[in-house]
């Protein structure tokens, strides 16, 4: 079984607790609450949680925050830091926050929202995930000769980011007061001209001024997300609290974040420069895994990682996994009208199908994922920290394209369709590497037509 994301709450809060436990339970996360004095027997355990909430709204905060601002401060030059990420919820908005922005990696200031509060953990434990398996990676590398790129480090601060503006134009003025120093905006005052800029562009960041209903936007985003380039691009939504209660599928749609009106000029701030500054940090880190890639460990036809560095990798996660109790998934995908392809086109156009599948997969995985061919026609992307039921739908992305995808053979004038037939296993305690990929079942991957 995997095993839960641990998340330590400090700060005691009489009136909250108990439905914020209950909502971080039903996430999937693991859940702990208790004083300073209390956490640190947490801290210092054999299972060390992975996030540490800084509950600014407990009365020992309310009463002392500069206390929790010095644990942050002491958590990050601390040796839990390298894999630890630091949030404060509940803040108040005249608390003095911009000397202690290097030390926490989100904050949610005004009233707990729990459902917010586990849709911003979500990407810290991803981000944790990604971080974790690089390391990882590296490590599998050295074995091959291979020397690793240098480590990096999330930056402490934002200069010269680049962030759109959609919305109400009437308070684009304050936003751009509040960022004048950090960022270079771009107003958009419709959806269609943001999609044109976006698709002509690069930008750090994406902020939506709702005027009134915040639905179009919504609307607006979902297709930002359709691109895999913009994916995981931040989105800050500004509206009135009453509008964040009417819609309550904003997260899902693919929102980053929301700050309530009325806000002030440090609030905004300090919430882009964090999502700007974990943006860059994830964007470092894909860059690194591309360039930890080397001929050595890598599959002459497609580019994607060999079979020898996945079993051997997988080998280290197993190991990890049966330290953590944070599991992993497998998939397999295998083309399965490989053999008609050989048999009408000839088998070096099947090779050509089959690199093009390799480097659409490579390309659609997400970035702490890891994929090699296997053999022939059969490809497997390992999934660090990844259940089969999220794994299955993170898959589903990858065969939903190939489905629709016409593949180009030379001398071939019609369009080659690929049929992508898909197994997963997920680890269990006694795995092997081999054992995985041999455990491997059918599961139910719909993909609309």
């Amino acid at each position: 079984m995997q095993g839960p994301a641990r998340v330590l709450i400090v700060g005691k809060d009489a009136a909250n607790d108990k439905k914020l436990a209950e909502t971080l339970k039903k996430d999937g996360f693991e859940c702990a609450i208790g004083d300073i004095a209390q956490s640190a027997a947490e801290l210092c355990g054999p299972r060390r949680p992975d996030i540490v909430v800084l509950n600014m709204q407990s009365a020992p905060a309310r009463k002392a925050p500069e206390t929790f601002l010095a644990l942050a401060k002491t958590l990050k030059t601390s040796s839990l830091s390298s894999r630890l990420r630091i949030m404060l919820v509940g803040t108040d908005k005249n608390l003095e926050l911009n000397s202690s922005a290097a030390d926490i990696d989100d904050l949610l200031i005004g009233p707990v929202n729990p459902a917010q509060i586990c849709h911003r953990l979500r990407s810290l434990v991803r981000l944790n995930t990604m971080h974790e398996e690089l390391v990882r990676r590296l490590n599998t590398s050295a074995k091959y000769g291979v020397d690793a790129p240098p480590a990096i480090v999330p930056p402490s601060n934002v200069e010269n980011a680049t962030v759109m503006v959609l919305g109400d134009p009437t308070q684009f003025a304050m936003i751009e007061h509040s960022l004048a120093r950090q960022a270079t905006l771009v107003g958009a005052l419709s959806e269609a001209t943001a999609l044109d800029y976006l698709s002509r562009r690069d930008f750090d960041a994406i902020i939506i001024n709702a005027s009134s209903t915040i639905e179009p936007y919504v609307s607006f985003v979902k297709d930002v997300r359709r691109t895999s380039r913009l994916y995981n691009l931040p989105v800050l939504l500004l509206a009135d609290r009453g509008e964040f209660a009417a819609c309550e599928n904003i997260y899902e749609a693919g929102i980053t974040d929301s700050i309530a009106k009325p806000y002030s000029c440090d609030e905004l701030k300090l919430r882009v420069n964090l999502l700007v500054r974990e943006s860059r940090f994830r964007e470092s880190l894909k860059k690194i895994y591309q360039q930890a890639k080397h001929f050595a460990t890598s599959d002459a036809l497609t580019g994607l990682y060999s079979r020898g560095f996945l079993l051997e990798h997988v080998s280290t996660m197993v190991t990890d996994a049966n330290r953590t109790s944070q599991s992993f998934s497998l998939a397999k995908l295998t083309i399965g009208n490989i053999e008609a392809i050989n048999s009408e086109l000839g088998y070096a156009a099947g090779d050509r199908v089959i690199r093009q599948v390799g480097e659409v997969i490579g390309l659609l995985i997400r970035g702490e994922d890891l994929a090699s061919r296997y053999s022939g026609a059969k490809f497997i992307v390992a999934l660090p920290d990844t259940p089969i039921e999220q794994a299955k739908y993170a898959i589903q992305r990858i065969n939903g394209v190939i489905a629709h995808t016409e593949f180009v053979v030379d001398g071939h004038y019609a369009p080659v369709k690929v049929t992508l037939n898909t197994t997963l296993s997920g680890f269990q305690q006694g795995d092997t590497a081999e054992s995985l990929i041999s455990r491997t079942r059918n599961v139910d991957l719909m993909v609309a037509a």
